[in-house]
């Protein structure tokens, strides 16, 4: 029911007839003062245009707090700086809000707002210029492309490339996210899917914080989760999508990192195609978290070249600083977690460019390129687990020589019972699924 509120809601902030239009002038040079300018003008019950003729310099993070009933028509391109010093002092010194990960170069917020991009193939641009960062591996103050932190909104066809980092965050209420594409795929030569020269690390699509959310329609390559619902999340569908290259899937988390209690409830995450990527579907939390993950399902998932089709751990941490003791002798519950319909074939390799650690971030004892499933759980913290109709494989094998991951002496009572697969370190076994 808030699903379908959410989605009343956007369309209505997209159709709503704004009476006065901004166009933001074009300079030549940096353009940020004019968006700004643009904004001021119009900022209630209005439109914001980014004219087609132009690829504008957004050289300085700006903030547009406020807005009310604003369409924002992105009809042209739109540069960050292309200097990686020149956004190291901006970020360093900008006042807008920190997201989970980073600071955004641009930060929205208001009530019935729409971020609408071009139908123009060659339009409708946010270039983060981002190669040159993954060219050397440079990870200190890098942006996040933007907040959208809006209550009725729509973010509607937009294009971003070569993102430096994360793409959008959004912490909103009654949202929907339409037609979404991501470029973040290397073109240098060494940049491919399992070398780290080059590679694209952090690049998420989506990080969703908020209530009430649906993503339908997206298209990406990128070299992290094109979807990672986090903390705050509640009430999220992300359906119609393909990720590609070395995608980290379509995760839920990270959740409580440092001891931190972190919520995620109702999400559904649909009919999507994963190819070259590191995970499929991932569930992961920090070890000693809090909180609790609930009501989550993913369902007809297509997993091509895929290291490991479904991944849960509530036992994640730096690998390059040690496995820690959880002391406090705490996780991250689990309470309904379901995979449904997953098909296709394992990758060779199971980790990718972002191996970089000795062990590898995402090693477990055992992992190899046969795991369709791995749960590396926190004993009698995970309950209603499931697995319905996997149909996986590895690479030019036969669907017999996949194995599992799973200590059953980590399973809450009773929950082999409904598991839908025998919890082994061994072969993929389905098993009955028993009805309460």
């Amino acid at each position: 029911m808030l699903l379908l509120q959410a989605v009343s809601l956007a369309a209505l902030a997209a159709s709503v007839s704004a009476g006065k239009t901004c166009t933001v002038k074009y300079s030549g040079g940096d353009d940020s003062a004019n968006i700004k300018a643009a904004f001021k003008s119009c900022s209630k019950d209005a439109t914001v245009v980014f004219d087609k003729k132009y690829t504008y310099k957004f050289y300085t993070p700006i903030m547009t707090e406020g807005l009310k009933n604003v369409k924002i028509l992105v009809e042209g391109n739109i540069d960050l700086p292309n200097s990686i010093p020149d956004i190291q002092r901006a970020i360093n010194t900008t006042a807008n809000p920190k997201t989970v990960y980073a600071t955004p170069w641009w930060y929205i917020q208001g009530d019935k707002v729409s971020l609408i991009g071009s139908k123009d193939k060659n339009k409708g641009w946010f270039d983060g210029h981002g190669e040159q960062w993954w060219a050397v591996n440079n990870k200190t103050l890098r942006p996040q492309i933007g907040t959208f932190n809006v209550t009725n909104g729509l973010i509607q066809d937009q294009k971003i490339r070569f993102p430096v980092a994360w793409g959008w965050h959004v912490p909103g209420k009654n949202i929907k996210i339409k037609d979404h594409y991501v470029w973040a795929k290397p073109t240098n030569i060494q940049g491919s899917r399992d070398a780290t020269p080059g590679f694209p690390f952090n690049t998420d699509g989506f990080n969703i914080a908020g209530e009430n959310i649906e993503i339908d329609g997206y298209w990406g390559v990128n070299g992290d989760d094109c979807v990672s619902i986090v903390n705050g999340a509640k009430n999220v569908v992300a359906k119609n999508g393909y990720c590609g290259f070395a995608s980290h899937g379509l995760s839920i988390g990270s959740l409580g990192r440092d001891g931190a209690a972190h919520y995620v409830s109702d999400v559904l995450i649909e009919n999507w195609v994963m190819e070259g990527a590191v995970y499929g579907a991932r569930f992961k939390s920090w070890t000693g978290g809090r909180g609790l993950g609930k009501n989550i399902k993913w369902k007809n998932i297509k997993v091509y070249n895929v290291s490991t089709p479904i991944f849960v751990t509530q036992n994640y941490y730096d690998q390059d600083k040690g496995k820690p003791t959880n002391t406090a002798n705490t996780s991250t519950h689990i309470d309904g977690l379901t995979f449904e319909n997953f098909e296709g074939y394992i990758n060779p390799n199971w980790t990718d460019g972002t191996c970089i650690s000795d062990p590898c971030w995402n090693y477990l004892p055992g992992i190899d390129n046969t795991k369709g499933i791995i749960f590396d759980l926190y004993n009698g913290t995970a309950v209603n687990l499931q697995v319905k109709n996997l149909k996986v494989h590895p690479l030019n094998k036969p669907a017999s020589a996949t194995t599992v991951i799973c200590d059953p002496l980590t399973l809450a009572p009773g929950e082999q019972d409904t598991l839908g697969f025998e919890c082994v370190r061994g072969p993929f076994k389905v098993t009955k699924i028993k009805k309460n």
